[in-house]
């Protein structure tokens, strides 16, 4: 399904591909000349992980206002190539998630600069949990409930004998004229049936945590019923997609969308049908049961730590004070980058996180217990 729907996505960037090297080949024959070659600035959609932050912030800066996607066999691919980078990948997940302005500043004019109006990115990534608590290291700061999991079967005692689903032709072809599509329409619409579904799903998650005293599961359930409602009105427009190719053909429900630009609003919501709306409860479901059952404990945990914090009878007034009350009992550096640049913006340096940590502990604020890992020292 990713092979066909990325076909005509990834056609384009094979040709890019090519120029960029083309580009680079000039660059390093012109190494020594006074004129350099104009850097083309390529629109590379399908990015790669094994880059740098900057080149993927340099990437999705210069996808012409359209989607970038990147995908990954192992998790732990970002984890161990970002390992000193997390939160600026956190940042820029939870800024795509919203599709809100993302700019990157470097303090040399060589260096990458980059602004985007709207950042547009899908992450795909496999792997075990292990791979997963690695990407997610903090339990706080909204990341965690801007991802969607979902679990491979359990196969410990199944035969062998793996039968993998196999798209046709045609459905291959299918999706690919959906996916041709679904750019075309764009702009705001209400959808009062599926809102009230999303509604009455949290007033039901709601009473099931109450009678609990269940605080993780009530907390969840609020990003939860924004991202299922999200995934559901993608499906309903491709639903939409479907049924105008299924009339027109591709073609011709090209030249409907393009003459009529209202045309699919008024189908997307007659796409609320009770099947569809019965998808939202199955999606929010599976969506908060993943979501607990991976990181229930972390949650409690993180959320206990900060209580902790918080009855610390130090007086703080600073901001490097409220960065000290939002970490866990126990933190690394890369907690405490974030939570830098979370409160003084993304130009703060390591150097100055490094210091930051060096003070606590010459205050006796913090203990070292491993290598760029520390305690709390309650007082």
């Amino acid at each position: 399904m990713v092979d066909a729907w990325m076909s005509e996505i990834a056609a384009l960037d094979a040709m890019y591909l090519q120029q960029e090297e083309e580009y680079n080949k000039k660059k390093l024959a012109a190494k020594n000349k006074k004129e350099q070659p104009e850097d083309p600035k390529l629109p590379v959609r399908y990015i790669t992980f094994n880059t740098t932050v900057a080149k993927l912030a340099e990437r999705l800066g210069n996808t012409e206002g359209k989607h970038a996607f990147s995908f990954t066999p192992e998790a732990d691919t970002v984890a161990q190539k970002w390992r000193s980078s997390m939160c600026d990948f956190s940042v820029m997940l939870r800024q795509s998630y919203d599709g809100s302005k993302y700019d990157r500043e470097a303090r040399s004019a060589e260096a990458v600069n980059v602004h985007i109006k709207h950042l547009l990115w899908n992450v795909t990534m496999c792997g075990t949990p292990d791979a997963l608590y690695r990407v997610v290291t903090n339990y706080t700061d909204g990341f965690q409930s801007r991802i969607a999991l979902a679990q491979t079967p359990d196969n410990t005692y199944a035969p062998l004998e793996d039968k993998p689903y196999v798209l046709t032709d045609k459905q291959a072809e299918r999706i690919r004229q959906v996916a041709h599509l679904l750019p075309l329409m764009y702009g705001e619409v209400v959808l009062p049936k599926l809102e009230a579904r999303g509604r009455d799903w949290l007033e039901k998650i709601r009473l099931e945590a109450m009678k609990n005293d269940d605080r993780v599961k009530a907390r969840e359930r609020f990003r939860t019923c924004v991202t299922a409602q999200r995934m559901v009105c993608c499906l309903m427009l491709c639903r939409v997609c479907e049924q105008l190719i299924q009339k027109h053909g591709q073609s011709g429900a090209e030249t409907q969308l393009k003459l009529h630009p209202n045309l699919w609003k008024e189908l997307l919501l007659k796409a609320q049908t009770p099947a569809m709306l019965d998808t939202y409860d199955v999606i929010a479901d599976s969506l908060i049961d993943n979501a607990l059952y991976f990181f229930r404990d972390r949650i409690e945990n993180a959320f206990r730590s900060r209580e902790y914090a918080a009855r610390n009878e130090r007086k703080r007034y600073g901001r490097n004070d409220t960065i000290y009350e939002r970490l866990d009992l126990e933190f690394g550096f890369d907690m405490a980058m974030q939570h830098s640049i979370s409160m003084n913006g993304a130009d703060v340096s390591r150097n100055k996180v490094h210091q930051m940590l060096k003070n606590w502990k010459n205050q006796g604020l913090i203990v070292p217990i491993a290598p760029n890992r520390y305690r709390k020292v309650s007082h």
